[in-house]
């Protein structure tokens, strides 16, 4: 039976009393807590989003999954639902601040970096993302003006529902006179899915020890970091590599390398998928260091040569 969650797993978070944020406010210390807020959040937000009350960010699609210096991309979208202060985005052709009471929708593939504004307290959003699995969590600021997850969970399943939001960003964006009405409708239909999900799994919270969560999360987000490594996640999470490995086996199976490893291979072949990337920029974007061990080490993983993978991609896109 896993051990209780202790206070070095949850740091009690209380939030500013906000029409954002559900009300009256609680502390959290908890994936149950998390999973309630979010819950509560999700059901207020999507009333707000009906009641057209709640601005839609999208940026621009340019420049996707290009490799840019100090910028990072996602495979799939992200979405932003700021709570208090300004989080300020940086894309390859603009820069938008997102205050509280407003929605950014970040496209998959698209370079950005992020910081933190603030702006009348505390900073705090709820930020989903969209992987093998749908994280989310709770960030504030860190040093340096960083959001950092401050809480977070996930769902064991991957949302077939996440194509709403790769809808909304080319509605966004279509040129269409009724793009807002669409975009805000597809929103709430996301939201609203997303919100049934999360209600399905409301008695089965994964119970995963939260260090476990925090480092699949950290690792999803930093795939692309060649310097990501165990030692790092430990010490960016505040306890020793030794006890991070033996948590991340014990409760997985796995070793934490061997994730790590895992995923940048699985990011890899999305990539020689979806972008027009060659075989040595995909081999940087997934994080390693080395095409030439990048290959070899993709044909033991997958069966076949990276080059496989892209030829066989694009002979479906030309079929």
């Amino acid at each position: 039976m896993d051990k209780p969650f202790e206070k070095s797993d949850f740091s009690e978070v209380s939030l500013p009393a906000s029409s954002l944020a559900p009300s009256p406010p609680y502390g959290l210390s908890s994936k149950e807590d998390l999973h309630r807020f979010a819950r509560e959040t999700l059901r207020l937000w999507i009333g707000k989003l009906e009641a057209g009350g709640i601005p839609i960010r999208i940026p621009k699609m340019r420049g996707l999954m290009k490799l840019n210096p100090g910028t990072t991309f996602h495979l799939h979208p992200e979405l932003f639902l700021q709570l208090s202060g300004i989080t300020v985005f940086t894309f390859p052709e603009e820069t938008l601040e997102v205050g509280p009471g407003e929605i950014c929708l970040v496209p998959r593939g698209l370079p950005h970096t992020e910081r933190v504004r603030g702006w009348r307290g505390a900073f705090a959003n709820l930020v989903f993302m969209y992987s093998r699995e749908t994280f989310f969590h709770l960030a504030h600021e860190q040093p340096r003006g960083r959001p950092a997850g401050l809480l977070g969970s996930h769902l064991p399943a991957r949302l077939a529902f996440v194509t709403l939001l790769d809808e909304a960003c080319e509605l966004a964006h279509s040129g269409n006179s009724e793009w807002a009405a669409g975009v805000k409708g597809l929103l709430v239909a996301h939201l609203a899915l997303l919100l049934g999900a999360m209600e399905g799994a409301s008695s089965a919270v994964p119970t995963e020890p939260f260090k476990v969560t925090q480092a699949r999360q950290w690792v999803i987000q930093h795939l692309a970091d060649p310097d990501l490594s165990v030692a790092g996640l430990a010490r960016q999470l505040q306890c020793s590599a030794d006890y991070l490995s033996q948590l991340f086996r014990k409760t997985t199976g796995s070793t934490l390398q061997g994730y790590i490893n895992r995923q940048r291979l699985a990011r890899a072949h999305e990539l020689l998928e979806m972008s027009s990337l060659n075989v040595a920029e995909v081999s940087q974007a997934a994080g390693f260091r080395d095409p030439g061990y990048f290959s070899r080490a993709f044909r033991r993983w997958a069966g076949v040569s990276p080059k496989e993978v892209r030829r066989g991609a694009r002979r479906e896109q030309a079929g």
